[in-house]
């Protein structure tokens, strides 16, 4: 089990480093984990490390190491990452090892200037031992954090709690010094000393704290610490769920490479497949730690063509050869007669309005590149996004919310139509979409009304009254149909909303 997950964590992009270490029964005791991407990060960005620790509930920690310097801005969830660790145990030897095996991994660790680092972070010396021309601070995220999750726990009144959240959301994304001073003051007159020890709220006076983060403007500081809230989340959720590290660390790595994939589709469209292939010159590196053993030594390329040079080919095999390969890369063109098929028969079936819904999504299959999967019960199919299964029962019965909404033919289910050279069957969609019935089901708009819609033209401020007045009407709708009881609650959730919204004082009709 373990060296499986070894080779399939080696396998996800060339040039992998794995370093691992064995128990007495051939279990992962610890493992770390870098792609060529990730290396390739730190050497562009290697003046500030942010280490992000988490914890799950059968005592093993995942260590994540991201770049934070100053004026960094990096595109996707994942982006800073640079490395994984979860060491055998959280001791000084353990971290000491983790910590060595990230320098071995990334020779250019000297030009690291700064950690940043969790106030709960344990043994401290062993980091600024391995790194001595480095400086260890506390990093802001994890302080407001600490700060936030307090400020939740010790049972204030729910105004109180809310100026303290309010004032620390100032300082967060505004941590000018009368903003720092002011959460100080609040957070000792509202808070008892027991509580929140004096050393937490001093943090807020510690200028070396918040002087790397004071170049953000509003909007920069809370898009910082939204990106990491949903970098630590994601993680936290992925490796709190494996049964074993085994498991832990290849869904951490399978989340990790989906982002990547993510970020790069959105990029550059056909990028992507470029990171699943072996690009780079560098081979995949595993290194083999258990013990019994003495060091640490590296095993060989997990390809055995990366380390024999290819014979060259037979005189007779090397056309077939070549027109194997054309054949792999030529992508599957739909005829144009049975796209068109399928667009008259769109037409021809359904209303206008569900005609027009079902042709945009067409014209999205037609202008993007799909991808497909079959099995026994269903397609999925991938249109440079979210994959979604079609159902082959029904063509109507798709995964995506256009399918599930609507019930018409989505994207998905037309680029199905689209592939098989098909065209639409009237029983595929359902009776009101239908040319020829007009009578609207109680509590559904008519044709002409949907219709009048998709004819306009899209406007900021429209978009906004339509949502206002649909939201209004439909809570209209379900304060008066209610029991006295339940309007009661649902009143006082309304009052406690705008309270929230525009403050206590302000007295707001509903």
């Amino acid at each position: 089990m373990a060296l499986d997950t070894v080779k399939e964590l080696l396998s996800m992009e060339c040039g992998s480093l794995v370093a691992y270490q064995l128990d007495s029964c051939s279990h992962l005791e610890s493992i770390s984990f870098q792609t060529l991407l990730m290396r390739d990060v730190f050497l562009s960005h290697p003046e500030v490390v942010l280490i992000h620790r988490i914890h799950n509930p059968w005592g093993k920690a995942l260590y994540v190491f991201m770049v934070d310097k100053p004026f960094l801005r990096l595109e996707g969830e994942m982006a800073k990452v640079i490395h994984f660790a979860v060491p055998a145990k959280e001791s000084a030897q353990g971290l000491a090892h983790m910590y060595r095996t990230f320098k071995a991994f990334n020779p250019e660790w000297i030009q690291i200037k700064t950690f940043l680092i969790d106030p709960c972070s344990r043994r401290l010396p062993k980091l600024s031992k391995a790194f001595p021309s480095a400086s260890v601070q506390l990093s802001v995220f994890h302080i407001c954090k600490h700060l936030q999750q307090k400020i939740h726990s010790v049972g204030l009144e729910f105004h109180t709690r809310r100026l303290l959240l309010s004032v620390l959301r100032n300082a967060m994304c505004a941590p000018s010094e009368s903003n720092l001073k002011k959460m100080h003051s609040v957070l000792s007159d509202f808070v008892k000393p027991n509580l929140l020890p004096q050393h937490h709220a001093n943090w807020l006076l510690n200028e070396k704290i918040w002087s790397l983060h004071r170049w953000r403007t509003w909007e920069e500081s809370s898009q910082y610490f939204k990106d990491l809230e949903r970098i630590t989340r994601s993680l936290g959720q992925v490796f709190c769920v494996g049964l074993s590290l085994e498991s832990c660390i290849l869904n951490i790595a399978k989340h990790n490479q989906k982002k990547v994939l993510k970020r790069s589709w959105e990029a550059v469209p056909g990028q992507a497949t470029l990171l699943s292939q072996n690009v780079s010159p560098l081979p995949n590196l595993a290194i083999l730690g258990s013990p019994s053993s003495k060091g640490q030594r590296p095993l060989l390329p997990r390809d055995p063509t990366l380390a024999a040079p290819p014979s060259p080919p037979l005189a007779g095999q090397e056309a077939s050869a070549g027109d194997a390969v054309r054949e792999q890369e030529a992508p599957v063109i739909p005829d144009e007669e049975a796209s068109e098929g399928l667009r008259q028969s769109l037409s021809d079936i359904c209303t206008e309005p569900a005609a027009r819904l079902c042709l945009n999504e067409f014209a999205v299959v037609q202008s993007s590149q799909c991808l497909m999967g079959s099995s026994a019960d269903a397609v999925s199919v991938q249109i440079l996004e979210d994959a979604q299964l079609v159902s082959h029962k029904g063509l109507n019965s798709c995964t995506c919310y256009f399918s599930q909404t609507f019930q018409l033919p989505c994207r998905h289910s037309v680029a199905v139509l689209n592939a098989e050279g098909k065209e639409l069957e009237p029983e595929r969609v359902p009776e009101q979409w239908r040319r020829g019935h007009s009578d609207p089901q109680p509590g559904q708009g008519s044709p002409s009304d949907l219709l009048e819609v998709l004819r306009s033209s899209w406007d900021a401020s429209l978009d906004k009254y339509l949502a206002v007045s649909f939201l209004t009407e439909e809570i209209s709708r379900l304060l008066s149909q209610c029991s006295g009881e339940e309007f009661d609650r649902r009143y006082s959730t309304l009052r406690e909303l705008a309270d929230s919204w525009i403050g206590p004082y302000v007295q707001v009709k509903l």
